[in-house]
């Protein structure tokens, strides 16, 4: 499914903007990534998108997994979504009731039932979208690594986000509610912290870019010495796009400023 028609189909609904969308869209597609994971997917729009481009690709899954207590407020939900452009067969929808890294936990175990000391990876591309918080994404991390294949990507969103950054629109960012962090847990942007000091450390990891404009933050499975690691910063908008962000972060704000 092409992608401008997703993009009219669920246009205005929160959480991904254009730039994402279509890089995220057209990477699935360039690098011929059919085995895909989502961990966050709020209301399910980056989901349409990566579900249109295994369409593209003439097939694949993507297994998106958030918390079950996400779903008071994810109106329209992912099902909706994915009726909507025609796509559900793509996806496989988890909600766990402490989150994805419980997922994770069982997926590892099954994976890992034939040769206990080898967990047989499975995804060819993870996107790491969740609560942006260092106990939960530093863990998902090393988990998501388990179930990446060599070669596989890993991205992770809000890079540059912070609890301080979010303070101007609620008091609590999924469950953890901000004043009872210390004042560095509060405003140091927690996922980049995972990225510099974890993922970018990792031995099995390389080939890093961090879109400094659109905080997302990707790298590869690899086995590249560490001599030949790089790290690429790079601007994804044009002047057009910075508009167009500006409107979306003010109606992302509003949601979630009716989401409580």
């Amino acid at each position: 499914m092409k992608f401008s028609e997703v993009e009219r189909l669920v246009k205005g609904i929160p959480f991904i903007d254009r730039v994402n969308a279509e890089a995220l869209y057209s990477f699935i597609i360039g690098q011929n990534l059919k085995d895909c994971l989502e961990l966050g997917f709020a209301h399910g729009v980056a989901s349409c998108f990566m579900a249109a481009a295994l369409d593209e690709l003439g097939g694949g899954r993507l297994v998106s997994v958030d918390i079950e207590s996400a779903r008071e407020w994810q109106k329209p939900s992912i099902e909706e979504l994915l009726q909507r452009v025609g796509l559900p067969q793509y996806v496989e929808i988890h909600r766990e009731r402490t989150g994805y890294n419980w997922y994770l936990q069982k997926l590892i175990a099954q994976r890992s039932e034939n040769d206990l000391n080898i967990c047989e990876p499975i995804f060819d591309l993870c996107i790491i979208d969740g609560p942006k918080n260092w106990t939960i994404d530093s863990s998902a991390f090393f988990l998501v690594d388990k179930l990446l294949k060599p070669g596989g990507w890993i991205i992770f969103d809000d890079y540059y986000w912070s609890y301080a950054s979010a303070d101007r629109t609620r008091d609590a960012t999924d469950g953890i509610v901000h004043r009872d962090l210390s004042d560095s847990e509060r405003t140091t942007p927690h996922i980049r912290q995972i990225f510099n000091l974890l993922v970018m450390q990792h031995p099995d990891y390389s080939n890093f870019r961090i879109q400094e404009d659109s905080g997302w933050a990707w790298a590869q499975k690899t086995d590249a010495p560490l001599s030949t690691k790089r790290v690429s910063y790079e601007l994804s908008y044009s002047s057009r796009d910075y508009l167009s962000r500006a409107l979306h972060k003010a109606r992302l704000a509003l949601t979630r400023q009716r989401a409580g």
